[in-house]
């Protein structure tokens, strides 16, 4: 018997899912890369930038309010 015609499907059908496994693979390694990259350093940086000015303007309020704090205990 002819066995070698099987091992034709066979060989397609393990190839078939190597490849699909390893395309699986490289598409979470670039999906992982894009999430990681440098869009979302940028993203951060922004974001770190936000909160610092953020943080001035509330320390100037507490200076402001520190003073008008201190001005009505003063008052009799």
């Amino acid at each position: 018997m002819d066995y070698w015609v099987y091992a034709i499907p066979l060989a397609a059908i393990i190839g078939g899912i190597t490849v699909a496994i390893f395309a699986m693979y490289f598409k979470t390694k670039k999906d992982i890369a894009m999430a990681t990259g440098p869009g979302a350093t940028r993203a951060a940086e922004d974001s770190a930038e936000v909160n610092r000015q953020v943080l001035a303007r509330l320390d100037s309020l507490d200076a402001r309010l520190a003073a008008i704090e201190s001005k009505v205990t003063r008052v009799p």
